[in-house]
């Protein structure tokens, strides 16, 4: 690609990854290729399979480029073209008769996990709702059971860091397929591999991942704290414990060690459907090999009692010491870690307060029984609720109500947008400025746009614009540059100190977060300082004091099987998903059933099968394969019209709300 022009810029979805990338332009001044930043030391140059056809995606054929109104039933997704002074003059009228007649609460900005930027995404339209004091948004779908279990007891999510796996004796990846969820992470567990570091993968599928493994263990869905507390128990027997480190640095052991008294081999086995002696392997494993670095994936926090699976996972490590080592601890998320960021310079506060908080993943039973006041105007960007939320007959029933007004911003028209009043395109990431950093490694990225945005899109700040000034707000906050916007959320004396800001990030294209203490002089960031055992604030929110195991809701019912919805291979959760590139290639949706069971069900490989339950069911191909456990189907999640989340249920985790999307029992039927 010599003599081409080179914009730098970064991966938005929501993967750990975080990509930095490098858009090449043609003389023209057209994009001529997408390449990984060869210079970013944890992507170092990479991308993966999901976004190399960037720009393909970017030119599919279905792309949104003019606002529309509908025209149709909901639903049928009849839509005419209209004008941006149209489309915004009619939110401003809709939201102001809202507001008049049952106030601003009744207005829901509705935001998902497909653009994780700062300017862009999660936050950057955060002014105007404030300002017009519309509910806040509470954001379940993905993270949040696994990050408040983690900081019960380690205080964070992130205490290790990616690239500390290359310094790990041991490595453990629980619940994640890292190979195609997390693949820049590899290079690292490799490099401790090739020191002399075995991989343990505990997933109940073999995938990608698992396959690369010295030893996977495939337990039950929903009983990872079991096998996590017979783990603790037998390596506490064997006299394998670091009892200076549990002395010194963590909170109520001895009460921790008393439960462990319950447990053994034996009872994890029974509980999770494993050997014993792959029970003993594994500790075999962490007795013998020192420092033990564990990424745990958000698999395990998607069942009733995820955020208490998490916070048992966690430790494990502190049984050993090994979050006294360095390369060695756990790393989950970094969302919700503190950076850096001026949050309150950022969403300014000052502009407004939300009367209410609405839950992402409730969104059927709010649009259907919310009362005092009903929601009656939903703004959807960043999400894609039919395909992503769960029990979607809940989803499509809200959204086809006649009394709701429903605004979506995208960049196709998805099915969520089928059932909207307005939709509004929006631009892509190679098309506008963004903030990116990562919920994996740690550093910040710069998205410089390359080109403008295609036909009329726009970036979502400027559409957020538009509508405060045709509302009639005149705070000059809300019409902020997004590099006003950047240069706020940068503005801390932390980055003063490192020496981030604007104009260096965006000539570098990233820059690395102020680094750390080594992980003996470090505090957990808990409340007494400790790893904690024992919490305090456990008790006071209603949950168990020490970790423990509790069953699932639905994945362990006998006469069916446990449907997992692992990550597909093609797209990042349904974000492209209905691409032209990716339903040409992908292949009609499939089921993956263990042999056992597909002998008991009388079904046979490339057979079509209802896949359901009481609350819904899709249609897919049977893959018979010994990859998924007895007990076990998979489906992958994202897929438009395939409809996986038709059978999961709108129910939330024990912690944060949050989703149980493998918390699922469903039966597998002949069509």
């Amino acid at each position: 690609m010599s003599g081409t022009r080179v914009v730098v810029g970064s991966c938005p979805l929501d993967c750990p990854d975080a990509c930095s990338w490098h858009i090449h332009l043609d003389d023209e001044g057209q994009p001529a290729a997408i390449r990984g930043n060869p210079e970013h030391p944890f992507t170092q140059g990479g991308l993966c399979p999901k976004v190399n056809p960037w720009l393909t995606f970017a030119a599919d054929p279905t792309r949104l480029t003019r606002p529309m109104r509908r025209v149709g039933d909901k639903g049928e997704g009849s839509f005419e073209p209209i004008s941006w002074d149209e489309a915004v003059a009619e939110m401003a009228h809709r939201f102001t008769g809202i507001i008049e007649r049952s106030g601003a609460a009744a207005i829901w900005p509705f935001v998902g996990t497909g653009n994780l930027g700062w300017i862009q995404g999660l936050h950057g339209p955060a002014r105007v709702w404030r300002r017009m004091g519309a509910s806040g948004h509470k954001m379940t779908i993905c993270s949040v059971a696994g990050r408040e279990g983690i900081n019960l007891s380690v205080g964070a999510g992130d205490w290790l860091d990616a690239e500390d796996f290359a310094a790990a004796g041991l490595v453990v990846v629980w619940g994640s397929n890292t190979l195609v969820t997390n693949r820049h992470l590899w290079p690292f567990i490799e490099e401790a591999r090739g020191n002399g570091a075995p991989l343990v993968v505990v997933d109940p599928l073999r995938t990608r991942t698992a396959d690369r493994a010295d030893l996977h263990l495939a337990p039950r869905p929903g009983t990872d704290a079991a096998l996590a507390m017979g783990v603790c128990a037998a390596l506490v027997q064997r006299g394998a414990h670091d009892q200076a480190f549990l002395e010194s640095r963590t909170l109520g052991w001895p009460e921790f060690a008393a439960s462990l008294s319950e447990w053994s081999i034996e009872r994890a086995a029974a509980i999770t459907g494993l050997g014993e002696t792959e029970i003993v392997g594994l500790v075999d494993l962490i007795e013998e090999h020192q420092p033990l670095a564990l990424r745990i994936g958000h698999g395990i926090q998607r069942h009733a009692a995820g955020g208490q699976a998490m916070r048992t996972v966690a430790c494990i490590p502190a049984i050993v010491g090994a979050y006294d080592s360095d390369g060695g601890g756990s790393l989950y998320s970094s969302s919700g870690t503190p950076k850096g960021w001026n949050h309150d310079r950022h969403l300014r506060p000052e502009l407004g307060e939300h009367p209410r908080t609405l839950v992402h993943t409730n969104l059927g039973r709010n649009l259907l029984e919310l009362d005092d006041p009903p929601v009656e105007a939903l703004v959807v960007w960043c999400a894609n609720p039919v395909v992503s939320n769960p029990q979607l007959d809940l989803v499509r029933r809200g959204l086809s109500r006649e009394d709701l007004f429903t605004v979506v911003v995208d960049l196709y028209p998805t099915e969520t947008a089928a059932y909207a009043d307005l939709v509004l395109p929006s631009a892509m990431q190679h098309e506008q400025v963004e903030i990116n950093d990562s919920y994996n490694h740690r550093y910040l990225h710069w998205n410089e746009p390359a080109v403008a945005p295609a036909g009329e899109a726009l970036p979502h700040t400027e559409i957020f614009r538009r509508l405060a000034h045709a509302m009639g707000y005149d705070e000059p906050e809300l019409f902020a540059t997004d590099e006003e916007l950047a240069a706020d959320l940068l503005s801390s004396d932390e980055f003063a100190a490192a020496g981030i800001d604007v104009e260096r990030l965006r000539s570098s294209g990233f820059l690395p977060l102020p680094p750390r203490a080594m992980a003996s002089e470090r505090r957990f960031p808990t409340p007494s300082g400790r790893f904690e055992f024992t919490s305090a604030a456990a008790e006071e929110a209603g949950h168990d004091r020490l970790p423990s195991y509790r069953p699932p809701l639905e994945a362990g019912e006998p006469a069916a099987l446990a449907l997992l919805a692992p990550a597909p291979e093609r797209h990042v959760n349904s974000t492209f998903a209905g691409t032209e590139r990716v339903t040409t290639r992908s292949g009609p949706p499939t089921v993956q059933l263990h042999p056992d069971d597909a002998t008991r069900l009388g079904l046979t490989s490339g057979s079509e099968v209802e896949v359901g339950n009481q609350r819904g069911s899709f249609l897919a191909i049977v893959e018979i394969t010994d990859a998924t456990r007895p007990g076990v189907a998979a489906s992958s999640k994202g897929w438009w019209g395939h409809g996986v989340n038709a059978t999961t249920l709108e129910h939330d985790a024990d912690m944060g709300g949050g989703a149980i999307f493998h918390d699922n029992a469903v039966t597998v039927r002949p069509r």
